[in-house]
């Protein structure tokens, strides 16, 4: 393949996906000061990065796992329940774990990780108005 042919197909490739192509980082920021909402054939692909609505109902400190009241799962197809999750390695400390308590609301990205759905990050929801 001559070096014309294989750029033009990264062209294309790039064209045909869209921002998925894109790095998060790019995405989260196209639309930015634009006054006009997005059309819905413009709305970025769900992705593990969509940061999921949860309520802490239990923590497993042994087994470093949470129990939580979630909301959607676009990425995984998952509607909104209660289940337990392990956290990846790394994304709390064992102080942090400790600190967080049942009714707790927080923000969680997840992930299927060796068929096993995983909290790959946290964060504290925002304060409600």
């Amino acid at each position: 393949m001559n070096r014309f042919h294989t750029a033009s197909v990264a062209v294309a490739a790039l064209v045909v996906l869209g921002t998925a192509a894109l790095p998060a980082h790019a995405q989260e920021h196209s639309h930015e000061g634009h006054d006009q909402p997005m059309e819905a054939a413009e709305a970025p692909a769900p992705s593990s990065q969509d940061w999921i609505p949860a309520e802490v109902r239990r923590v497993d400190i042994p087994q470093q796992k949470l129990t939580l009241k979630h909301g959607d799962i676009r990425h995984l197809d998952m509607p909104g329940m209660t289940m337990p999750f392990k956290l990846a390695p790394g994304v709390v400390s064992a102080a942090q774990l400790t600190a967080i308590k049942a009714g707790d609301r927080l923000e969680v990205r997840i992930e299927s990780q060796q068929g096993q759905l995983t909290i790959v990050e946290l964060r504290p929801a925002p304060a409600a108005n």
